[in-house]
């Protein structure tokens, strides 16, 4: 309950960020980063601040990266498709099968005062741990996206299941 509550303020908080005057011109970029629980207790955070290499560093600290996409010169309404996936011998019961299937649609409506961008779609999880396959589809309802071009380094969560213990994460760069 508490930790919903403190999302819940975080996420007040970045739309408070969000609405603030918008950078001219530039091509934007998505970023979508999805991580998988390694430490028993570890809990992914709803913000986490800092360049890529701080928020890479702060994800290891109990989790792995899935996968990790930069997708360039992004407009409105484009679809974001993409696939990672490892298959691999498994010790007693044939091929184990690990990753994701996704399919984003990002919305920009931003105007020459502020920036909105948001991003949703659907995911298939694929998991296999100690011979228990999992397969999960995982609906992201849009969320709003932060502007790092803004001058905060921020990459926000816009889903987490906990059955399988995967977050995915999001940004916008500007050039």
């Amino acid at each position: 309950m508490f930790k919903m509550i403190g999302k819940l303020c975080m996420v007040a908080i970045f739309s408070l960020v969000v609405v603030v005057p918008a950078q001219a011109g530039g091509m934007k970029h998505v970023n979508i980063a999805a991580f998988h629980k390694v430490v028993v207790g570890y809990e992914f955070e709803a913000i986490v601040l800092g360049r890529f290499s701080d928020f890479i560093a702060e994800m290891e600290k109990g989790s792995q990266v899935i996968f990790l996409n930069h997708t360039a010169g992004i407009k409105d309404n484009d679809v974001i498709t993409f696939n990672a996936d490892v298959l691999s011998e498994g010790l007693e019961d044939g091929f184990n099968d690990n990753g994701v299937s996704c399919s984003f649609s990002f919305t920009d409506e931003s105007t020459a005062d502020n920036t909105s961008y948001a991003v949703g779609g659907l995911c298939t999880l694929l998991m296999s741990n100690n011979g228990v396959h999992e397969k999960v589809k995982a609906i992201i309802p849009s969320a709003d996206l932060p502007d790092t071009s803004q001058g905060i380094d921020v990459w926000v969560m816009i889903y987490e299941d906990e059955k399988t213990g995967t977050a995915f994460y999001a940004n916008v760069t500007t050039d």
